[in-house]
């Protein structure tokens, strides 16, 4: 079998196709986030419950202790400034992204996979500085076996139509060689205009966890792998149980 698509099956079940992946990369950015103040707790406690576990390279070193069955270990290959909010304590005074890693890197940091985040609506080397580095991450991926997962993120200044941007995002990931997609949620229209062009697993990313549950129906009605949540569901009072509950709609047939 070939090793991205084995490594691919590590966190996308190949009973059904279908996963629940969590991103705690996000301190990179924001720094310690609520909920992940203990990482090493955190991590562990949502390990036996989603398919795969999105860390920055710290946090992946930090887990030494992985069952068999759990969660494969997901690495944030870059950094961007873009998450800060103008409240932020620093806020951003020009957008900013950077490759943190290598693709040999992610592999000796022992990653299922490598994670990148996709900007729309920037300034057009932004743009054009994520687009090539998809292409030689997807390059290199192919060369050691590591899929190569694209986060696409619409929410630039020059953003006029968000559901044309993320079409046009997941279009561009693809194009860039990306191995899965992970998109925010267009609406049912664009859903289904990216479902139609989209020939490898795309996962959606809910804007708010109380819609969550519906858009990962829509999807997965319309062939998509399932759903991402980002740091937010950390910070909820119960993300354990909350989280069994999307397991067992990713999953139906599996007893979790």
């Amino acid at each position: 079998m070939d090793g991205k698509l084995y490594r691919l099956r590590e966190f996308i079940r190949p009973e059904d196709g279908h996963s629940l992946i969590v991103d705690a990369s996000s301190g990179l950015a924001l720094g310690v986030l609520p909920g992940l103040d203990d990482f090493g707790a955190a991590a562990r406690s949502v390990l036996p419950v989603v398919d795969g576990l999105v860390c920055s390279p710290g946090q992946l070193r930090r887990i030494s202790d992985r069952a068999r069955g759990e969660a494969s270990l997901l690495v944030r290959m870059d950094w961007t400034n873009t998450l800060r909010g103008p409240d932020f304590v620093l806020p951003p005074a020009a957008t900013k992204r950077v490759p943190l890693l290598t693709a040999q890197d992610a592999q000796d940091l022992g990653a299922t996979a490598m994670v990148t985040t996709f900007l729309l609506g920037y300034e057009e080397d932004i743009e054009g500085a994520c687009l090539k580095q998809v292409v030689q991450w997807a390059l290199d991926g192919n060369s050691i076996g590591l899929p190569l997962v694209v986060e696409v993120r619409a929410a630039g200044p020059r953003v006029s139509i968000p559901h044309k941007a993320i079409e046009l995002g997941a279009s561009y990931a693809l194009e860039g060689g990306a191995d899965a997609i992970v998109i925010p949620y267009p609406g049912r229209k664009s859903l289904e205009t990216i479902a139609a062009m989209v020939s490898v697993p795309w996962l959606i990313r809910p804007g708010h966890l109380e819609n969550a549950a519906a858009e990962l129906i829509e999807a997965i009605e319309l062939g998509g792998a399932g759903v991402w949540f980002d740091h937010a569901v950390f910070a909820r009072s119960n993300p354990v149980e909350l989280l069994q509950a999307f397991a067992a709609q990713v999953h139906p047939a599996a007893v979790v």
